[in-house]
């Protein structure tokens, strides 16, 4: 029963954050203003009616289809999914985001007990490019344990694209020091495990604190020491 009211809860607040984005004028609305880059390569001009955030899909599936608009008044949107478009780039640009947003549809690593390397294709949002890989970052929805009671809590994921990788497979940073990335890149399991070990690894661990994407940082570290060899 609490987690029944838990979850009637969320559902009543993140529908009550639609609806006052909905009941702004329509000259207030260039927030929700997005150009669509389809898989055919085609753009599409249109408002967001109904996001793919995780805040947004307590009833759907995170990350993955949104319902676009060709104007903030438009009564028939059109529903797109992540297996549909290539990319999602917000027109309104602001002083946190001068260059604006810009999400990706890209595979997304999730290794299962029958298929190890198992994807999925979700909305994943740029977060820094480097010359050699990408760090993006998304929500979701997950429970977590606090004394005797389940609380159902957004969570943000951070992964990595390594620009050499011709699937273009997002990997959560979770993921780097496994089995997984070692087929492409060997050794790269081991180096991402002592990363944060010793003297040195203490600094890093501090300032990683601080930046999301120090992963960026670790990957160019073992570009160069492979070179070495």
């Amino acid at each position: 029963m609490k987690q029944f009211l838990l979850f009637a809860a969320t559902v009543l607040v993140t529908l009550g954050t639609i609806s006052q984005a909905q009941a702004k004028k329509p000259e207030d609305q260039e927030f929700r203003r997005v150009i669509v880059t389809l898989t055919s390569g085609e753009k599409v001009d249109g408002y967001l009616q109904r996001s793919w955030h995780a805040e947004s899909s307590v009833l759907k599936k995170e990350n993955y289809s949104f319902k676009l608009a060709k104007t903030p008044d438009d009564k028939e949107p059109v529903k797109y999914t992540a297996d549909e478009v290539e990319s999602i780039e917000y027109v309104e640009k602001t002083e946190a985001h001068p260059d604006g947003i810009r999400w990706e549809a890209l595979d997304i690593a999730s290794p299962g007990l029958k298929d190890r390397y198992r994807t999925f294709r979700r909305l994943v949002c740029l977060n820094k490019a480097s010359q050699n890989a990408t760090t993006y970052w998304w929500k979701i929805w997950t429970t977590e344990r606090v004394g005797n009671i389940d609380r159902r809590v957004l969570k943000t994921v951070y992964g990595i694209r390594f620009h050499d990788d011709p699937d273009r497979t997002v990997y959560p940073y979770m993921l780097v020091n496994t089995m997984l990335v070692e087929k492409q890149h060997p050794g790269l399991q081991k180096f991402c495990k002592t990363w944060f070990k010793g003297s040195e690894g203490k600094v890093r661990k501090k300032e990683a604190k601080e930046n999301d994407a120090w992963m960026l940082d670790m990957y160019d570290a073992y570009l160069a020491a492979q070179a070495d060899k």
